[in-house]
């Protein structure tokens, strides 16, 4: 005799990996973004403290004690997760430094502030470098920073050129990107050579542009 659909056996539910939601959902719920936020926050401190470096989603899956698909329950791939993270760490540092750019010398302070956490550091060039594709998810989020930054540093030298401590010759723009060209190299070359003071460079190349 056939079975009736209702009464026909049950296949088993399988266990382990959690039911594909989308993570803007998953983040709306208060214990979601918790738990979004527990996983942010654990993977920025483990590539503070340089235990991470560029990883892998089964790199952070293992760092982090959970099971990869988990992760990707809260984050969209390995690559929003890491994004993540550096917006985070962006938005930390110009909280950390209220008054922002004010002045130029507040961007060799921030620089000063990056190299304390290495590990984050070597995270931002990897993935800026990545960024460059078009079609990279963080192609946009660099690209905007990086106006961003240009555009604050060019009204930090058109301000003092107008305190006349900065010569009118000089070109805001170019000198902005410039500077942003520089933090970026000595960046690189302290992660290399930890004996490299990238801030005092900076500092040297602002005090040029007052000469």
């Amino acid at each position: 005799m056939a079975q009736t659909v209702e009464n026909a056996p049950q296949a088993p539910k399988k266990k382990g990996r959690p039911k594909r939601i989308s993570p803007s959902a998953v983040g709306a719920s208060p214990k979601g973004a918790a738990r979004r936020e527990e996983i942010l926050s654990g993977l920025m401190l483990k590539i503070a403290r340089q235990e991470l470096r560029n990883p892998s989603l089964r790199e952070i899956g293992r760092a982090l004690n959970i099971e990869p698909a988990h992760i990707l329950y809260y984050f969209n791939s390995r690559e929003d997760l890491l994004q993540s993270v550096i917006m985070r760490w962006d938005e930390d540092a110009r909280a950390a430094a209220p008054a922002r750019i004010v002045t130029l010398d507040n961007f060799a302070e921030q620089l000063q502030r990056n190299i304390a956490i290495p590990g984050v550091v070597h995270l931002y060039l990897n993935f800026a470098a990545e960024a460059v594709d078009p079609n990279h998810p963080a192609h946009e989020f660099f690209k905007q920073r990086f106006e961003r930054v240009a555009a604050t540093l060019a009204q930090r030298i058109r301000d003092e050129q107008a305190k006349g401590t900065i010569r009118a010759s000089v070109d805001p723009e170019s000198n902005a990107r410039q500077l942003i060209a520089m933090a970026d190299g000595l960046q690189l070359q302290s992660l290399v050579n930890p004996s490299v003071n990238a801030a005092q460079y900076m500092i040297h190349a602002i005090n040029s542009l007052r000469e």
